[in-house]
């Protein structure tokens, strides 16, 4: 095979590592975020569950500051009953009273389903804090994992460019620049085998004397259709078994 047929197959190896090297480095980054998702999602259910225990003792005292007034508003009145003159005011101030007292023993039964409800919530809330740790665990160890990976691709990456560097160097270099626009051009392969009289890029037929010319590995060839540099690979030869 001629010489610059070979760095071009090279180069083109060399390329396709290269781009590998480079979707596993960009994979990384949205990896990474995808992982946290999860983390957030135990974030936001921990934070929902702090905020309502919070709103329910924020209600509480409310509650406890309303029930306090009306047991005032309560005394007031009650002090009032001796000072009453006729039995109309008497009647009304006990019908006060005990409307307060019917006011209180609402807002005490509210304050004990509060009280029962956030009994509930922080019994609930050790275990999505604990949740929340063990994702954040999982999440920081698989973040350090994809850190290390990446280090570990930047490495070959680096290196995987420095040996297309020495390739080119070697190529010559009209054949190099056309390498690169007819893989700019056709996006997957710049190089491809012959096999029989057809290009394995466009399936396309090659002229006879063309296939020929290749064979002989003398020159480096394109497609006549694609543009695509050509090379052939013999096939193997099989031995024949001697007859017994």
């Amino acid at each position: 095979m001629n010489p610059q047929l070979q760095f071009l197959i090279a180069l083109q190896e060399t390329d396709a590592e290269i781009a590998d090297w480079e979707k596993g480095l960009a994979a990384i980054p949205v990896q990474i975020e995808s992982a946290k998702s999860g983390l957030a999602a135990k974030r936001k259910k921990l934070d929902e569950a702090e905020a309502r225990i919070k709103e329910l003792q924020n209600r509480r005292r409310q509650l406890e500051q309303e029930v306090k007034a009306e047991n005032d508003h309560m005394s007031k009145a009650k002090s009032k009953l001796p000072s009453v003159k006729t039995n109309k005011e008497y009647t009304a101030l006990l019908a006060e009273v005990d409307a307060i007292k019917q006011k209180v023993t609402g807002l005490e039964d509210q304050e004990l389903e509060l009280m029962e409800a956030l009994e509930s919530k922080d019994k609930e809330l050790p275990g999505f804090k604990a949740e929340y740790q063990e994702e954040e665990k999982k999440f920081n160890q698989y973040k350090s994992q994809k850190e290390a990976e990446k280090s570990r691709i930047e490495k070959d990456l680096e290196e995987a460019r420095r040996k297309r560097e020495e390739i080119v160097r070697s190529t010559d270099p009209k054949l190099a620049q056309r390498y690169d626009k007819v893989l700019k051009q056709r996006g997957d392969h710049a190089v491809v085998q012959l096999v029989g009289h057809i290009c394995q890029g466009c399936f396309q037929q090659i002229l006879p004397q063309l296939v020929i010319e290749i064979k002989s590995g003398e020159k480096v060839f394109e497609c006549i259709h694609c543009n695509r540099f050509l090379y052939w690979v013999p096939e193997p030869v099989t031995e024949t078994a001697a007859p017994k």
